[in-house]
C-alpha cells in the first residue's frame, strides 16, 4: 500500500519558501537557502542517505499549480521520475516529459486515488504548501517529514496554516541531523473523527485497506 508523505524543508520559523515566489525566484526571495543541505548532500552521509531514500522511494507526486508553474522550467522534466498529478482549479492538457507525465486534476480525492494507484508499493510525495494543507485537512497523509534548516526567513509561505482548530496527534518515528539540517519524521497517530471517517472511505474507494489511527 502506498504511503502518502508530506516531506518538506522549512526554516526554523516555519517557512517552506521565502516571500514573492515567482518564476524568477521559485523558492521565493532567500528561499533557496533552505535546500543547501540537498546541494551539499554528497559531503554528509546522513543527508546523502535521506536523498537516496527520497529518490528510490517516490512512486508518484502530487503538486499544486503554482509549484508546477514556477518549477517546470527549473526541472525541464518531472521533479521525480514518476507520474505527477497537479491539483488545480485551472487544469491543462496532460503533459508528457521524458521521466513521467503531468496529469491535471481538480479534486483532492481524485488526486489521492490516482497517485496511490500509480505509486503501487512506493510512496506518494506531496509538494507545495497548499497541497499539503489540503491533504492534511481531509486526513490523507500517513507521515510528515520535516527538514529544519538553520535559518530564520522572517516571511514567506508557511506549511501549517489553514488547518482550522482540529488537533492531529503525531508519533515521532526518527530524528537525524547533520551540519546542514535536522531531519524529523512523524507518523499520523490520530485524526479528528470527521477526518478519520473520510480517510477510511477514500482509501476503501481506491481499493486500499484503511489505515486506522493509532491511539
Amino acid at each position: 500500500m502506498a504511503r502518502v508523505l508530506l516531506d518538506v524543508t522549512m526554516s526554523l520559523d516555519g517557512f517552506m519558501a521565502g516571500p514573492d515566489v515567482s518564476v524568477e525566484n521559485p523558492m521565493g526571495v532567500g528561499g533557496l537557502r533552505l535546500h543547501e543541505w540537498i546541494f551539499n548532500a554528497s559531503s554528509n552521509e546522513v543527508d546523502a542517505e535521506i536523498v537516496r531514500g527520497v529518490q528510490a522511494g517516490t512512486g508518484a507526486v502530487v503538486l499544486g499549480r503554482r509549484t508546477f508553474d514556477v518549477g517546470i522550467d527549473v526541472w525541464n522534466d518531472t521533479p521525480f521520475p514518476a507520474p505527477c498529478f497537479v491539483l488545480t482549479h485551472d487544469p491543462l492538457a496532460e503533459r508528457v516529459e521524458k521521466s513521467g507525465t503531468f496529469t491535471f486534476v481538480t479534486d483532492v480525492r481524485d488526486a489521492f486515488a490516482r497517485a496511490t494507484a500509480a505509486a503501487g508499493a512506493r510512496d506518494v510525495r506531496l509538494m507545495g504548501a497548499a497541497v499539503g494543507q489540503q491533504f492534511l485537512a481531509v486526513g490523507l497523509v500517513d507521515e510528515i517529514r520535516v527538514q529544519i534548516a538553520p535559518v530564520l526567513l522572517g516571511a514567506g509561505s508557511r506549511l501549517f496554516e489553514h488547518l482550522g482548530n482540529a488537533h492531529i496527534e503525531l508519533e515521532r518515528l526518527a530524528t537525524a541531523d547533520s551540519p546542514h539540517v535536522t531531519h524529523l519524521r512523524y507518523r499520523i497517530r490520530s485524526l479528528p473523527e470527521a477526518q478519520t471517517g473520510l480517510r477510511e472511505e477514500d482509501r476503501a474507494e481506491s481499493g486500499q485497506s484503511a489505515l486506522h489511527p493509532r491511539g
